[in-house]
């Protein structure tokens, strides 16, 4: 471990402050990560794949709702914009960019005499902390979360012709990307946001395998947080039916939590389910 701490020998051994005890952490790797986050630029959006199912290509005319938006850039922008200011703020409390070679050899022969070498020690978690904002911002704009907009619809009953107008129930789900090595993977849920689309104005109740939304206005977002179930079947619950959905139509693409928030606002305050005639 001796290669992984601050070279740091305090003047008092019983010494407990704060920063005496971080100096006995792992901040080596610490300084990587925050050296990595710095160096890293803004990614490259994920590609958007998937599209109508082959049964329902007819209705391809019919508009889907686009997960991607000139906003997202402007919004990355700005967030590496900030990026670049804690970058600057960090570096200006960085003693190993301020001290010269001999500085620090000085510093590191006379700190057992002194307590001059906590000095820099103290400058260095000045650094960190300011680096963990660089990280954060740097986190924000990764590409760790998977952006699915299902249409699902009731379909025709087998050898029959369909009862009433086509409508459409249009889902959001916001998982993380599986492939994704974000330590904050396992702290968030699958997050499921829909709308229905229906003309007589009608309250709708769904069965979304273990969740039930009940009563669901049309054209009014419902969402169950970060703890539903990913939306991989779809029920109509009606006064006298239960009917399986069917998948219309299904988009992905990978996104950055700045991105994936503007696509729910969107979703949420602008997305009308289209009606079909």
């Amino acid at each position: 471990m001796a290669d992984l701490v601050d070279s740091f020998t305090p003047s008092d051994p019983s010494d407990k402050s704060p920063f005496t005890f971080l100096n006995r952490l792992p901040t080596k790797r610490l300084d990587a990560k925050i050296t990595r986050a710095a160096e890293s630029g803004i990614p490259q959006q994920g590609a958007q794949t998937g599209g109508y199912t082959p049964s329902y290509l007819y209705l391809s005319h019919v508009p889907l709702f686009p997960l991607y938006s000139d906003r997202q850039h402007e919004l990355l922008a700005k967030e590496d914009k900030h990026k670049q200011l804690m970058i600057k703020a960090m570096n200006d409390a960085d003693p190993d960019k301020k001290l010269t070679g001999g500085q620090k050899a000085f510093l590191g022969t006379i700190g057992h005499l002194v307590g001059a070498g906590s000095i820099v020690s103290t400058q260095r978690w000045e650094r960190r902390l300011v680096g963990s904002n660089v990280m954060s911002a740097d986190s924000r704009m990764k590409q760790d979360k998977l952006l699915i907009f299902t249409r699902w619809t009731v379909p025709a009953p087998p050898g029959r012709q369909r009862q009433g107008p086509l409508w459409f129930v249009d889902v959001l789900e916001q998982r993380y990307d599986e492939s994704s090595t974000s330590s904050l993977k396992s702290l968030s849920g699958n997050a499921t946001m829909l709308k229905v689309g229906v003309a007589d104005g009608r309250k709708v109740t769904l069965q979304l395998l273990k969740t039930e939304a009940k009563g669901i206005k049309t054209q009014k977002m419902w969402s169950k947080g970060t703890k539903t179930d990913t939306c991989e079947a779809m029920t109509f619950v009606g006064d006298n039916e239960i009917v399986a959905m069917e998948i219309v139509a299904r988009i992905e693409r990978t996104a950055s939590m700045v991105e994936a928030m503007e696509v729910r606002k969107r979703f949420d305050k602008e997305w009308l389910v289209p009606m079909v005639q």
